[in-house]
């Protein structure tokens, strides 16, 4: 049984997805779309020989060259196809298939080429496929990681006849589906380019930056088939941090809060790791008008800094690389709150009677004024949550166990996108991720 990575929260069952899909059969049989899709996710629930997507391409001329890139995730141990384009001459005309746990198998006009790369946690693994016809040359990078290079030798074109699929492979153009070919999992960000990519180019799309010119995920043409769903990507994020593994100034994470009116209140709890002996900061709230809205900064080795609509309080903490701070802020007193590993630190005052804006932007491992490299974090987050209330002494114990969770932003149901190099992994494999990206 599939359980999902879009809602992983505990509260829905197998039969509440079974009845969802069979409400949006009845209402909409097919769905022909043309949508910008940043921040959705198609997710394919159950083995069937009938659930799948179709692309239409921008293709005007046979393909000499050819590069697809997108993110994916199962938990299925047996093969699967991750993106099949066949032709009324070839069936495997661009098939990209995975054999869990590290096996790439990519095919062009029936030519086969088979890929090992590094086993990793199972998560999202973000994919690019480039073709070469004149060099014959096929790469295959993962999670921005290049692969070994593998030749298919005489296939000169792709021709502009193409059925694409998500979901399943054909064994003929247009079909010939096998429920044991099928995806269960979920596909995203699915781009492709009629030129191949460079290094530099895979970071850009990995950062969102660089998107296709023959298919566009942020313009895509595509029609759902049978039980295939589009959702949100919210994840359940309990046991997992955010590792930002190296200095950057693109890599970040965005999160999506449930804010409805201006904020007089607030409250922030995170764990975080580094480090690092330079400022960094852990979170950023921005606002149109004011940058730094709600911003909490770490000046090692015994300074956080939280500024409210840009004024900054700063307190004098504890020297410690793992923290677990919560920030409150109350603008009918103005008073500022720090707690750092269940310690109360003097409180400071900022910003009576007013508020934050309902309109905000709220990202991770970068300050919004703007993205610099020697600003950035080194390290991971964790266990993030805000309230539009301040947090109690009890609250903040509750925090701590694990039993309050927030109302503005759950790390329990979290709706984010990862931009640049931010990687999500199990808790315990923080120092060897770290340590490990050290180097760089």
């Amino acid at each position: 049984m599939y359980v999902g990575k879009v809602a992983r929260t505990g509260k829905i069952t197998y039969i509440e997805m079974e009845l969802s899909v069979l409400v949006l059969l009845l209402l909409v049989p097919t769905s022909l779309a043309r949508e910008d899709l940043e921040g959705k996710v198609f997710v394919f629930p159950k083995e069937s020989n009938t659930a799948h997507v179709i692309i239409r391409p921008t293709i005007t001329r046979p393909l000499q060259d050819v590069s697809v890139c997108l993110r994916t995730f199962s938990e299925l141990s047996r093969q699967y196809s991750l993106f099949s384009l066949s032709t009324p001459t070839y069936r495997n005309a661009f098939l990209i298939r995975f054999q869990a746990p590290t096996t790439y198998t990519v095919y062009i006009n029936n030519g086969i080429l088979v890929f090992k790369r590094d086993s990793e946690p199972l998560d999202w693994s973000h994919i690019c496929v480039t073709w070469d016809s004149r060099t014959g040359a096929v790469q295959l990078w993962a999670n921005g990681k290049i692969s070994t290079t593998g030749y298919i030798w005489g296939q000169s074109s792709i021709e502009v006849k193409t059925s694409v699929i998500l979901g399943q492979e054909q064994g003929s153009y247009g079909g010939g589906f096998d429920a044991s070919q099928s995806l269960v999992g979920e596909i995203s960000d699915v781009h492709m380019w009629d030129y191949v990519l460079t290094p530099e180019d895979i970071q850009k799309v990995i950062s969102g930056d660089l998107q296709g010119n023959v298919i566009n995920w942020k313009a895509l043409v595509y029609e759902m088939k049978s039980d295939v769903l589009l959702q949100p990507i919210n994840l359940h994020l309990e046991g997992k941090v955010f590792v930002f593994p190296h200095e950057a100034n693109t890599s970040h994470v965005l999160l999506r809060p449930t804010i409805t009116r201006p904020l007089q209140k607030v409250s922030v709890c995170l764990r975080s790791y580094s480090d690092l002996s330079r400022s960094y900061t852990v979170f950023s709230l921005a606002t149109p008008e004011e940058e730094k809205a709600f911003l909490i900064k770490i000046q090692p080795p015994h300074t956080c800094s939280v500024y409210i609509n840009q004024e900054v309080t700063s307190f004098k903490i504890d020297s410690e690389s793992l923290r677990h701070t919560c920030v409150t802020w109350d603008s009918d007193t103005g008073v500022v709150q720090l707690w750092v590993n269940e310690k109360l630190y003097p409180e400071g005052v900022s910003m009576k009677a007013s508020s934050i804006a309902a309109e905000t932007s709220i990202v991770l491992g970068q300050e919004q004024d703007s993205f610099n490299a020697s600003q950035s974090l080194v390290g991971e987050i964790s266990d993030i949550h805000m309230w539009d209330y301040v947090l109690t002494t009890e609250d903040i114990k509750k925090v701590l166990s694990g039993d309050l969770h927030g109302n503005v932003i759950n790390w329990l149901s979290l709706h984010y996108e990862i931009k640049g190099d931010v990687l999500v992994q199990l808790k315990h494999q923080r120092k060897s991720v770290i340590y490990l990206y050290k180097a760089f």
